[in-house]
């Protein structure tokens, strides 16, 4: 698995965070019962755990999405409140677009390249 770059981490993420910047309806997190369940536990708001992910953060990526649309996902792991929680996103018409959500021990094993 090829690992991306500080430089492309941070790229991907700058992007992501002006998207959001500029319209925060432009987050658009998947209503998936365990993102919905994760959220309640940890009781946070992810589109602003989202703002504050670091290349220290960054899994895997940028990786095919399922759907075979052509783009790309982004897999981030970060520590919240001693829970390791499993952030996958990707950039499309919709804006930023969170997949995944939820505690990290469903999603494993990780890299975590630059942690």
């Amino acid at each position: 698995m090829e690992v991306a770059s500080i430089r492309e981490i941070r790229h991907f993420l700058a992007e992501v965070k002006r998207i959001i910047a500029i319209d925060p309806n432009k987050f658009v997190l998947i209503p998936r019962r365990k993102n919905i369940e994760a959220i309640a536990r940890l009781g946070v708001i992810p589109r602003d755990e989202v703002m504050s992910l670091t290349y220290k953060d960054y899994d895997r990526g940028p990786l095919p999405d399922n759907i075979g649309d052509g783009s790309s996902v982004w897999e981030f792991v970060k520590n919240i409140d001693d829970v390791m929680v499993y952030i996958k996103l990707k950039i499309d018409a919709r804006g930023c677009v969170c997949i995944s959500f939820h505690e990290a021990n469903e999603a494993g094993p990780f890299s975590l390249p630059y942690k």
